[in-house]
Parts: structure tokens; C-alpha cells; sequence
């Protein structure tokens, strides 16, 4: 994609978001959704902010997965104010309904607009956090905004282990204050997060010949809610891959079964909203089992009536080809890992009311030939709960035997909440000034990049704003468009309030 940036700012008679406010934020917003930018395809996107930089003879540093540090010299007056770093990342969730055919490495978010809120066509939105990017840009490309001296940093592959984060080259920043557009709530300042680690739980496949005269069968659970595995944990919303292991527990004892493939999860983010298994069995008692699972479906059904109403669990035919099943030891260690590893809450703050302190979702299920992997994410405010978590998983693969191994990734440190933030008194200075009242100050039990880069700039003192956004990581994603011309009003105040 090769646009002025200048140019295509200014000529949106056609745009989908022609006549939101503030025009410069919702021009970069869509010229952004129109480039295809998951998690590991961010070149096309990255290439084109750096472009759109150094048109406006900004100083731009490209690493070699795609993260961008852009500088800007400080207006008059604030030219020898302390540097802001200014932070937000560049890929997002890519994940679509049913029947939506959407080639996201290709193409980009269908936006559409209904009533207060912007939505994508069958396909998530990327609000998440194309609001931050276009937010940084909309500053980059200002020259009527007071600023002290910009470091805009645009990470990669955050959405999938914080990897950009991980990588960038901290040495490279000057400012010890960074202000992240990565939060969801308007009316709220963002001061603290929880950190993260993901454990690949690894069991070796064995396969055994699939007995003749066997038909196969897709048990399927699908319809949940879903969500974001840290924002919405506390809804105790269904996970689908901790379901299909229920369920083939109940088939293995009411009907022997072999299993062909397992699939479930998008997203290591994401509490999973489908999952399947093919599974094979003597065509006599295949009615007799459809007829069981269609009745433990609602059963089960009907303890989520509440977090997912929609929640479906089928056993179709298919006509599926495989001479081979998985081994039955290897079927019963995977199910076994499928209804014993932690999932949701595993504890709670006794510091910060209402807030999760530590979790576990189990996000991702799949197999090769060699093996099967169960990908679990665990939040957690403090780093003793959360290794003690992989420390209880580890121990489940010692218990289920096979050969199961656990091997951790993408441990990202949290932030903790300093009530002594000079950003975040400034943060409170400059929403009361505006909007005449005290902001909300919140503590997430997300995990965002922050901990990393207050690992990589020691002394960092950090604050996090963004407007309002919902259901983020599914296909309901919406942004409450009205609520961005506060957030660019406290962007704008913020950003005066930094002159020492």
C-alpha cells in the first residue's frame, strides 16, 4: 500500500468514518484499517508509518521485526522538557465469524459505523490498538499541539507474546516518561497491570490403526462468548477447549472412541469460543452417542445460561479419510491435560478491591503428527503466583505421564501501581482541568508491555489513556467513536502539563 499520508488524511469525502471527530484521529484510524496488519505481517504497516515520518523530516529508527521509534523535537517552549515516550503496537487479533471468508494477510478491516460505535464486517475490529497508532500519528502530524520532545515507539507482534517488546532496543530511549494509548475506558486513568507467561503443554503423539468399518464424527463446541483472557476472566465465561475435553471424557466412558484431530483457540489473548475434536467410531453406536453428547450438551448448556447463551455442542458425521487415530494412552493423557489444567481465576487482590490477581487460560489446542500442544496464558499481578501456576502445570505433565513436557515463553514482568506517579499526578491534573472532576484511577489485571519496558528503562514512571472500547479480541469488537474526542482533549491537556 503506497499512500501520501499527507494526502490521505485530507481527502475522505468517501471515507467510511468521513465526519467523525476529530477528523485527523478517525482519517489515520481507517487509513491504518485498510492495511493488513496481524501479528508477524506488521512490515506492510510499519513500512508505511515510516514512510509517513520521514515525509515530515522526522527521525525514524526501523528494527528488523518492524518495531518503530519515531522522535519529534519538542514545540516552543518545551523544548528542553524532559522527553515523553509515547507507545501504542501496530498488529492486531485477527479472528471472524462463521461463514465470514476474510484473507487477513492480505486484506484489511470492512469498517462500518452503527449509531455510537464502529464495528468490522464479521471480522474483529483491531481497535485494539489502532486507536494508539492513530493516536501517535495524529501528534506526529499536528503542528498546532504543544509537546514536550516525542519518542513514539510502535511495537510488533504484542497480540501474540509481547514479542516486539521483548526485542525492541530499550538503550535507544532517552525519556523516563512514557504514556501508552493502549487502554479502553475514557472516564479511567490506567496506572498498573499484571505481567504474563504462556506454557506450551507438549504431549508426544502415538498413533494406532484406525479400525476398520469405523465412521468419524466431529464433536463440536461452539457459540460461547469468548472474550479477552485478562479484561473479561472475571465473567467466568465458558472455554471451549476446557469443554471439549469434558465432553470426550463423557464419550470415552459411554463409547469407544478413538480420536483423529483436535483444534481449538485463536489467539494465546483470547478465551476460546470453539473447539472440536474428530473422533471415530463403530457406525452402530454412533446414534446412540449422538443422542448422549446431544443431551450432556444441555446440559452443560444450562450451567451458562447466564456468561454464554449461545453455546452450542454438536456431533456431526463427516466423511473424514484417516487410517489412523491417536493411540489410547496418548487420548487419555491429552484428556486428562484437558480437564485438570487451571483455567479462569486462581486468585484474587486483597489489595486493589474487585480485582483478579492471577489467572489461567487455556487458549490454544492442536496437534501435528508428532505431537499435541495445549497453550495456556497466565496473568498475574504478582510473579510468585504466576510461576507457581506453570509450577502446578508442569506438575500435571509429570502426572499424566507419555512423555508430556511443559516449556514456558513470553514471560513479560508486571507494573505495579505507584500512587506517587508524577505521570499519574499529572494524568489527574489534566482531566480535572478539562473536564472539571476527578478521574477514576484503575489497576488491570491485563497484561500490556508496560512491565518490559519498565525493565528495560529503569525508573520509568508510566500512565496508560484510550478511549472506549468493547468485547476487544472477537468479532464484537466495537469502538464508542464519541468517546474519542475526550480522550484526544486529556491527550492534549496531558501533553501541556509535561513542560517540567
Amino acid at each position: 500500500m503506497n499512500i501520501s499520508a499527507k494526502a490521505s488524511v485530507g481527502s475522505r469525502n468517501n471515507a467510511v468514518l468521513a465526519g467523525l471527530e476529530p477528523a485527523i484521529f478517525f482519517g489515520f484510524f481507517e487509513e491504518l484499517s485498510a492495511i493488513p496488519r496481524g501479528s508477524f505481517n506488521e512490515k506492510q504497516v510499519s513500512d508505511h508509518i515510516a514512510n509517513f515520518a520521514r515525509v515530515r523530516g522526522l527521525e525514524v529508527y526501523q528494527d528488523e521485526i518492524w518495531n518503530l521509534l519515531i522522535r519529534k523535537p519538542g514545540t516552543p517552549g518545551y523544548e528542553n522538557a524532559p522527553t515523553l515516550i509515547l507507545h501504542g503496537h501496530t498488529d492486531i487479533v485477527c479472528e471472524s465469524d462463521e461463514g465470514v471468508e476474510h484473507d487477513f494477510a492480505n486484506e484489511g478491516i470492512k469498517l462500518r459505523v452503527v449509531g455510537d460505535f464502529i464495528h468490522g464486517t464479521g471480522t474483529t475490529l483491531g481497535a485494539d490498538n489502532t486507536v494508539g497508532v492513530a493516536l501517535a500519528m495524529s501528534l506526529l502530524a499536528s503542528d498546532d499541539i504543544p509537546h514536550p520532545p516525542l519518542e513514539v515507539v510502535l511495537t510488533v507482534q504484542e497480540e501474540v507474546g509481547k514479542g516486539g517488546a521483548q526485542h525492541f532496543d530499550g538503550s535507544k530511549l532517552t525519556g523516563k516518561r512514557l504514556l501508552d494509548m493502549n487502554w479502553h475506558d475514557p472516564k479511567s486513568l490506567f496506572a498498573g497491570c499484571a505481567g504474563d507467561i504462556s506454557a506450551r503443554f507438549k504431549i508426544p503423539l502415538e498413533w494406532r490403526d484406525r479400525p476398520a468399518g469405523q465412521k468419524a464424527a466431529v464433536l463440536r463446541v461452539s457459540g460461547l462468548s469468548s472474550g479477552h483472557s485478562e479484561f473479561d476472566i472475571h465473567l467466568e465465561r465458558a472455554n471451549a477447549i476446557v469443554l471439549l475435553g469434558r465432553l470426550l471424557r463423557f464419550a470415552m466412558k459411554n463409547s469407544n472412541i478413538g480420536v483423529i484431530q483436535v483444534n481449538g483457540g485463536v489467539n494465546r489473548y483470547v478465551i476460546p469460543g470453539e473447539a472440536e475434536a474428530v473422533i471415530s467410531l463403530d457406525a452402530s453406536g454412533l446414534p446412540k452417542l449422538k443422542s448422549a453428547i446431544e443431551a450432556e450438551g444441555k446440559a452443560i448448556a444450562a450451567e451458562y445460561s447466564v456468561s454464554d447463551p449461545e453455546l452450542k455442542v454438536t456431533l456431526t458425521e463427516t466423511d473424514i479419510d484417516t487410517g489412523a487415530v491417536f493411540a489410547p494412552e496418548t487420548a487419555k493423557a491429552m484428556v486428562s491435560a484437558m480437564n485438570l489444567l487451571p483455567n479462569g481465576v486462581q486468585s484474587r487482590s486483597l489489595v486493589v478491591d474487585n480485582l483478579v490477581e492471577s489467572s489461567n487460560t487455556v487458549a490454544l489446542l492442536s496437534n501435528d503428527q508428532d505431537r499435541i500442544e495445549i497453550v495456556s496464558t497466565i496473568p498475574s499481578a504478582i510473579s510468585s503466583r504466576r510461576y507457581n501456576i506453570v509450577d502446578k502445570i508442569r506438575e500435571l505433565s509429570e502426572v499424566v505421564g507419555t512423555g508430556a513436557t511443559v516449556e514456558t515463553f513470553a514471560d513479560c514482568p508486571e507494573w505495579p501501581y505507584n500512587p506517587d506517579s508524577r505521570m499519574l499526578a499529572a494524568g489527574r491534573a489534566a482531566y480535572e482541568k478539562e473536564f472539571g472532576e476527578r478521574p477514576h484511577v484503575e489497576v488491570s489485571h491485563s497484561s500490556l508491555e508496560l512491565g518490559l519496558f519498565r525493565k528495560k528503562v529503569p525508573d520509568i514512571d508510566m500512565l496508560s489513556i484510550g478511549p472506549e472500547a468493547f468485547d476487544v479480541h472477537t468479532t464484537r469488537e466495537r469502538l464508542n467513536h464519541t468517546t474519542v474526542d475526550s480522550t484526544w482533549r486529556l491527550l492534549k491537556a496531558l501533553l501541556a502539563e509535561l513542560k517540567i
